[in-house]
């Protein structure tokens, strides 16, 4: 399940090349307190080309009623498949920001680094990825929708060399049993980072860019990507908080560039026309949170070249843009590293920025003990979480006085830490 909005749903899949007709059968699931006689219901046909070795296919369902829930069947070749559990969504209730009564609650999940192993194309020695349980307690973790936060798959270097190496990792990995539970159950939205794009800190000279971009667009229905068919970002909005995902690959530059004055080299990050469309989506926002995800780390002032921090033109320039507009709301949220933390970076005369990562899903940890990392001054005490985990983060309260309570999660399910934010700590008083 991709994309859930008021109307429409955006809904992936993937079938065996021997399949002729894919259907999808849906129909309202009446509440009871409901007085309304008629059952919506309908269907929809997959109309796009099949048979191919690899078939991930998407259908979206609209002139749907808000607020409902539906059950839906999923036909191949006519006929029901079986699924072990219930296939149902429902869809956004009707809120703006004008409305006397408050936005409504809700949560999500977030985590990035899913690795699963493959014995035949993975490194010789110990396995990389650490088993597949924790995607099983996140599927039973309450909760709206999911974010992945990047590095959903790992291209091995058996894979990036090639168009079929590319398709193969994402049916693959799209396939994992113990994945599958969570994909269906809530909506999900996606960004990438290296290892989904493409090889161990890629950036925009990897010639294949193309193939993973179409991988990533076929398997993971968001309901936009990118502008003009040039990248993935898109941003969407969950009641009275907005979510910029972001693409960090596509136009980046080399971690290794020289930046230095005098080069006439543009070192980017985020490339002019993606920071120009983040810009005026900040501005023109009025959500209480504008949560911008990156699948690199953005504030963390230790951290190595792969954080938004070493591109320091384009990240001084998007720091002075929030501050000097004022707007309100700001925290990011990141993957990549294998571990989580909460960075918060303070802001004489504005409000405190925060960062919150959160990794590993099921790939290696990293151990940062015995690193100068371990000490770092700007992580909130008592965040830093070196294993296997996931996050949590939920937005409550009543209007004008909401609070962000972000959770991590062992891969048993047992809480790790909480953190909250309120609201007001990140205002400031506007001219």
């Amino acid at each position: 399940m991709g994309y859930c909005d008021m109307r429409e749903i955006g809904l992936a899949m993937e079938v065996g090349k021997n399949v002729k007709g894919v259907t999808i059968l849906y129909k309202e699931i009446k509440s009871k307190n409901s007085t309304d006689t008629a059952t919506h219901k309908g269907s929809v046909n997959y109309t796009g080309a099949l048979g191919k070795e690899f078939n991930p296919i998407q259908i979206k369902i609209g002139g749907l009623k808000m607020d409902t829930e539906y059950s839906y069947e999923v036909l191949i070749n006519g006929k029901t498949q079986p699924i072990k559990y219930p296939l149902k969504f429902k869809t956004k209730k009707y809120w703006a920001s004008y409305m006397k009564d408050g936005p409504p609650n809700f949560s999500f999940l977030i985590g990035s680094c899913t690795y699963i192993n493959d014995s035949l194309y993975d490194r010789p020695g110990k396995p990389y990825g650490q088993g597949n349980k924790i995607f099983e307690t996140m599927a039973d973790t309450k909760a709206d929708f999911m974010i992945w936060s990047g590095d959903n798959l790992y291209l091995r270097e058996a894979d990036y060399g090639s168009e079929y190496g590319i398709r193969y990792r994402y049916s693959k990995n799209f396939s994992t049993p113990e994945l599958q539970k969570l994909f269906a159950i809530r909506p999900n939205y996606a960004t990438w980072d290296d290892h989904d794009f493409g090889p161990n800190d890629s950036n925009f000279s990897f010639g294949l860019k193309d193939i993973t971009t179409e991988c990533f667009k076929s398997y993971w229905p968001n309901q936009t990507y990118g502008e003009n068919g040039s990248g993935i970002y898109q941003k969407f909005q969950m009641y009275d908080s907005e979510f910029f995902m972001l693409d960090n690959r596509t136009f980046r530059s080399a971690n290794e560039l020289n930046e230095s004055p005098g080069t006439n080299i543009q070192k980017n990050f985020l490339g002019r026309r993606q920071l120009d469309w983040l810009f005026n989506s900040l501005i023109a926002s009025n959500a209480t949170f504008k949560f911008i995800v990156s699948g690199s780390q953005v504030l963390n002032p230790i951290a190595d070249k792969e954080c938004y921090r070493q591109y320091k033109a384009e990240f001084d320039e998007l720091m002075t843009f929030i501050i000097t507009n004022k707007i309100q709301g700001v925290i990011f949220l990141s993957g990549d590293r294998h571990f989580s933390e909460i960075i918060k970076i303070e802001n004489p005369g504005f409000y405190p920025l925060y960062d919150f990562t959160c990794s590993p899903l099921s790939s290696g940890v990293h151990n940062i003990n015995n690193k100068p990392e371990f000490t770092n001054p700007n992580r909130v005490p008592g965040t830093l979480l070196q294993e296997n985990n996931f996050g949590k983060i939920s937005i409550s309260g009543p209007k004008k006085e909401r609070t962000v309570k972000i959770e991590t999660f062992d891969v048993a399910g047992n809480q790790k830490w909480d953190y909250s934010i309120k609201e007001s700590e990140l205002k400031i008083k506007k001219d």
